[in-house]
């Protein structure tokens, strides 16, 4: 393991134990907080197809921006099944309804049941709302370390004005005053906390 990667590690265990400490009442209040500066922008009202995804883990909840925006359709990701993508162990997105059922995937997330002509990529999305460990302002992004959102978002390499637009949602406290990037990774282009919404640095 070299040092930037024991770096990482390092500071994923920091900023998860942050969030652990967060009683439900806080996680619950600094989420709508976050989800308010959201539904004020036009980012989110011109979006009509939004991937967001289920918080697990002290994780900031963007649940609440699907609650009361009947003229939105929400996806939730699902890890890529044998035969419906051509890139394992990458994320497809399901649509939701008040009707979903659900099931725990492998990392005992839960994800919606579906079939597979359900399914769609991200480039079909309007706006993804990503989850993250820690970020800086230049929209790099600390997530768990499995690469899924990198895979699914290789397009954007290459594409930066592509959809979807890429949110970061995140509590304060998860900013960093810098992240080293490595050449796969998809950077967020845009990030909001509790308490602003911005555009990351080009």
């Amino acid at each position: 393991m070299n040092q930037p990667k024991k770096q990482k590690q390092t500071l994923r265990q920091i900023l998860r134990k942050k969030r652990s400490l967060l009683s439900n009442t806080e996680l619950q209040q600094k989420s709508r907080q976050i989800c308010k500066q959201i539904i004020d922008s036009e980012l989110f009202k011109s979006a009509r197809n939004v991937g967001f995804y289920h918080a697990v883990g002290g994780e900031a909840d963007p649940s609440c921006l699907c609650q009361t925006h009947q003229n939105k359709q929400f996806f939730l990701p699902v890890l890529s099944a044998r035969g419906t993508t051509d890139k394992p162990d990458s994320l497809l997105f399901c649509p939701i309804s008040a009707n979903t059922q659900y099931q725990h995937n492998r990392f005992k997330i839960p994800e919606p049941v579906y079939t597979p002509d359900q399914l769609i990529t991200a480039d079909e999305l309007d706006l993804l709302i990503m989850p993250l460990v820690g970020f800086d302002k230049n929209g790099n992004r600390l997530g768990m370390g499995g690469g899924f959102y990198d895979r699914s978002l290789a397009f954007k390499q290459n594409q930066t004005n592509s959809k979807p637009a890429l949110l970061g949602f995140a509590y304060d406290f998860q900013e960093l005053e810098q992240l080293n990037s490595e050449p796969w990774d998809i950077r967020l282009e845009w990030i909001a906390t509790e308490s602003v919404l911005f555009k990351c640095r080009a």
